[in-house]
């Protein structure tokens, strides 16, 4: 029997701001990222882009497709979303009878987006229009633009429509690599804090000898493929990913041994840096953080929400 393709809208934040060449390149490096996730956990996961929207598909069970959108650096959130008919009546049918509340006394608002150059209806027409069926077809809808109790969220281009759910966050940031690369030992839970920090800002961790397996199978869930780099196995595309770059900064090491081991590249003039990115945190904040690492669906952080984030200024 055939399974069930499903379709997420991807999501981006930093990356809507570089300039188009180099967006590309991001882009490009997330999708591999992406791509190895799912190899590693035996999924399908291919993209296509339409106008604006870079569109992700799977077979796959859509709970460990989300896992993986998660844990992918640079991706702001993933949008399930159903494709059908550019069609208010199609689209007002579809958002009405995926409603558990169905019949009940409810507020409801329609948001729409178009995507490309406006052909028969603008975002605000097809709104209204989808809103209008909606009433039509549960009279106990009743219309709040400032604060409703459902919103419908729905995406457009010149032919096609696609009905949102609900977001699933993603960890933010850059896609890991495109901002160089940083050695590091992992051996205690800061350094596996400061080192997943360092990764969410996009640079890519060269991992030493001598790291405690146990932190880096966590981060393995994040850099699928670190572990092994760590026992000394890198893989070919991790070796092709990392380049001849020299590293920047280090973490878990002292500084003559970091200055040592990255003057191999005889042209770097610049000192390296030390990173520890858990300085000021207190323990309840590196807990939390810990907690996200080991399960990001039900411990949110940073733009996904987290009160410890901003307890320094409060």
């Amino acid at each position: 029997m055939a399974v069930e393709q499903r379709s997420w809208a991807l999501r981006f934040g930093e990356l809507g701001l570089k300039s188009p060449r180099v967006r590309r390149n991001f882009e490009r490096v997330l999708r591999s990222s992406l791509e190895r996730a799912a190899i590693r956990n035996g999924m399908d996961l291919f993209f296509e882009r339409q106008e604006s929207l870079m569109l992700a598909f799977s077979h796959a069970d859509p709970v460990r497709v989300e896992e993986i959108f998660r844990r992918c650096f640079g991706l702001v959130g993933a949008d399930p979303i159903s494709p059908m008919q550019l069609d208010p009546e199609v689209v007002a049918k579809a958002a009405v009878e995926r409603d558990p509340k169905k019949g009940e006394y409810r507020t409801f608002a329609v948001r729409c987006k178009r995507s490309g150059a406006k052909q028969n209806w603008s975002s605000q027409e097809f709104a209204g229009e989808v809103g209008y069926h909606m009433l039509q077809m549960d009279p106990e809808l009743k219309v709040d633009l400032s604060n409703p109790q459902i919103t419908v969220k729905v995406h457009m281009s010149a032919s096609q429509a696609w009905l949102m759910e609900d977001r699933i966050p993603g960890p933010g940031g850059l896609p890991c690599g495109v901002q160089g690369n940083v050695i590091a030992k992992i051996s205690d839970r800061n350094q596996l804090l400061s080192s997943w920090q360092v990764m969410r800002r996009g640079a890519a961790i060269i991992p030493l000898p001598g790291c405690d397996e146990e932190l880096m199978a966590i981060l393995d869930e994040w850099d699928p493929g670190i572990l092994e780099a760590s026992k000394g196995n890198p893989s070919a595309a991790r070796r092709k990913r990392q380049g001849k770059r020299t590293p920047w900064g280090f973490i878990g090491i002292m500084r003559d041994e970091a200055e040592e081991l990255i003057r191999i590249d005889r042209d770097r003039i610049t000192p390296a840096v030390e990173l520890d990115a858990t300085q000021g945190w207190n323990e309840v904040e590196k807990s939390a953080l810990l907690e996200h690492l080991l399960d990001p669906a039900s411990k949110p952080w940073g733009h996904a929400g987290n009160s410890n984030l901003m307890s320094w200024i409060t």
